[in-house]
């Protein structure tokens, strides 16, 4: 994925680190830190690290969610550049202050929270700003294809039939197919029981079946 900013800079840890208010003398020397196995270290073990100023740690978290966190906020604004810069607003945000408990020991549920929450935000004042009206119309899902339905040729097609789909189950199709999000997540991150995001989801792909069918 493309990972350029507008301004030219590369979105990198590097690059948030800088940005951050919490400056960069909060991350010690690498070479303290020798020996963790980024990679292989739960969300949990590499949040300690990083408020320990492990900027490894940091490194690691942000090569494990910034795609999909990106890829989720083009779904709520239609623009790529803006996504990038919320997905910048969301590391700094963990960095300045990460939160004190994580949900399954996963960082996933803050991050795709926090990047909702600054992504509808951005839209409002974007609508704000070109019209003047301070109400937003229900949100539009652009989508890709869902492979259980078709195949990638028939994708704009499929956009159109998810953007008719209700917008409460829209936000499930948003987190489980354009962030790949565990449907515990998505409950916590919606505030619903796990079971209700699972029968949305069913229930989307029962609603686009139905509207593919009828297109035959």
């Amino acid at each position: 994925m493309d990972t350029t900013l507008d301004s030219g800079r590369e979105l990198n840890a590097d690059n948030i680190i800088v940005n951050s208010t919490a400056t960069k003398t909060r991350f010690r020397e690498a070479v303290e830190f020798s020996g963790r196995l980024y990679a292989d270290a739960t969300d949990k073990q590499l949040k300690i690290w990083m408020c320990e100023g492990d900027a490894k740690a940091f490194e690691a978290i942000f090569k494990r969610y910034s795609e999909r966190i990106v890829a989720y906020a083009a779904r709520y604004i239609n623009s790529m550049d803006l996504a990038k810069d919320i997905c910048q607003e969301v590391f700094i945000k963990l960095i300045d202050k990460p939160p004190a408990v994580l949900l399954y020991d996963n960082l996933g549920p803050w991050l795709f929270r926090v990047t909702r929450n600054l992504a509808i935000d951005k839209r409002r004042r974007r609508k704000f700003e070109i019209t003047g009206e301070e109400t937003m119309p229900e949100p539009h899902e652009e989508g890709t294809p869902l492979q259980a339905l078709t195949d990638s040729n028939d994708a704009e097609i499929v956009r159109k039939l998810v953007e008719k789909l209700p917008p409460e189950i829209r936000e499930v199709v948003k987190l489980r197919v354009f962030g790949n999000v565990a449907f515990k997540d998505i409950a916590v991150i919606l505030g619903i029981p796990q079971g209700t995001a699972l029968w949305r989801m069913h229930r989307a792909l029962e609603l686009l079946r139905i509207e593919w069918n009828n297109l035959q």
